[in-house]
């Protein structure tokens, strides 16, 4: 694909574009220098189509807002794409779009203008693993090595005696996960977009929850984790670092522990100086995700609800693979009981699943005494 076609690619035709080159890599003859090129230009296009949403989205807060506002002459002005979205949402109490989750054109919830929310749910794996969009109701088949080729000294007249690699298959089956949520009615008084955020949002945290629950649980149970054992002790970064081998191509490697273990290795000390032993670093605006820092060693950790104290996973979640069928759904209810007390029945709904798709790319680490 040129770069002149790049620039004309919706979000979606970036995402699907980005899919089909994972599978030309897979390929013999890839030719790995374009299909780089390609990327790099797939990911800057993802970038201006990002910021003109979001310069879209100030806009209209600003209008809302009082600013920014023009006199009419002798017609009525035009509503964008994104207002007429919310409008319609009102009227008909239905919402579906794919934003599950945090790679690409899934994004992140934010907070509704007006709307103050709950501490901060734990950074979820959700936002790291492999996501891969679909439609249809088929399995999601993926294949992986479990076992590399061994070459042979080759002598003439003899058969040659290397062996090929030998694979395995994951198959990932669609499930759905919803929640039921209520708010006050009071939220219809706002714009029609802070009104359609807030109903978005409410729906989508609680999925995205469900999803990292889903997601730790295919890991701990999956027959491709490596099990390790260390102990919550001066030697645990090193261990948990070089305990562990990467798999080329999977993206970097997270440390996922819960936040008392995050407190307790806080707390570690230093044998001569007595001084904290691991520097833990939090990312801007946030208590839940960040680096721990021993001498020259750095870690990437994300503290998540879904984990219990003395159970930690560390490896590369780029070997976790989320198909999401179709597009996730929302909609609104305000009859029966929800009438009666002044509120808004929210549902959201979720088709999806995951697995671990790659022998040893990720870790489940327990504590012991010994």
């Amino acid at each position: 694909m040129t770069i002149e076609e790049i620039k004309k690619l919706t979000m979606e035709q970036v995402e699907a574009r980005k899919a089909e080159i994972k599978t030309e890599a897979e390929k013999a003859d890839a030719d790995f220098d374009a299909l780089n090129k390609e990327v790099d230009a797939l990911e800057a296009r993802a970038k201006e189509l990002q910021a003109a949403a979001e310069q879209r989205s100030a806009l209209i807060g600003r209008v809302n807002g009082g600013a920014g506002k023009v006199i009419e002459t002798g017609k009525s002005a035009e509503i964008s794409a994104e207002e007429r979205s919310a409008q319609e949402f009102i009227q008909n109490g239905r919402m579906e779009t794919r934003a599950l989750l945090g790679t690409g054109q899934i994004a992140k919830p934010t907070k509704a203008t007006g709307i103050n929310g709950l501490a901060a749910v734990a950074d979820s794996i959700v936002d790291d693993v492999n996501a891969v969009a679909l439609t249809g109701n088929g399995s999601w088949v993926v294949g992986y090595k479990t076992k590399d080729a061994v070459a042979a000294d080759v002598v003439d007249g003899e058969k040659i005696a290397g062996t090929g690699a030998e694979f395995g298959t994951v198959t990932i089956n669609p499930a759905e996960w919803g929640v039921l949520d209520t708010v006050s009615n009071q939220v219809k008084k706002m714009t029609p977009l802070d009104y359609q955020g807030q109903i978005r949002n409410s729906a989508l945290v609680a999925l995205r929850v469900k999803a990292a629950e889903k997601i730790v649980a295919a890991i701990q149970a999956s027959g491709l984790a490596v099990k390790k054992t260390y102990k919550l002790d001066a030697d645990y970064l090193r261990s948990v670092a070089f305990g562990f081998r990467a798999i080329a191509g999977k993206g970097n490697t997270v440390l996922y522990l819960a936040q008392e273990d995050l407190a307790a290795l806080g707390k570690i000390r230093g044998t001569n100086e007595k001084k904290a032993l691991y520097e833990i670093s939090f990312d801007a605006g946030t208590t839940t995700s960040g680096t721990i820092t021993e001498g020259g060693l750095a870690v990437r950790f994300r503290v998540l609800d879904q984990l219990k104290a003395g159970t930690q996973l560390y490896g590369q979640p780029g070997t976790v693979d989320m198909p999401m069928w179709d597009n996730y759904q929302i909609e609104t209810d305000e009859g029966g009981e929800y009438f009666s007390t002044n509120q808004i029945a929210i549902r959201g709904l979720q088709t999806a699943g995951a697995d671990l798709t790659s022998v040893a790319g990720m870790q489940i680490i327990s504590q012991t005494d010994a």
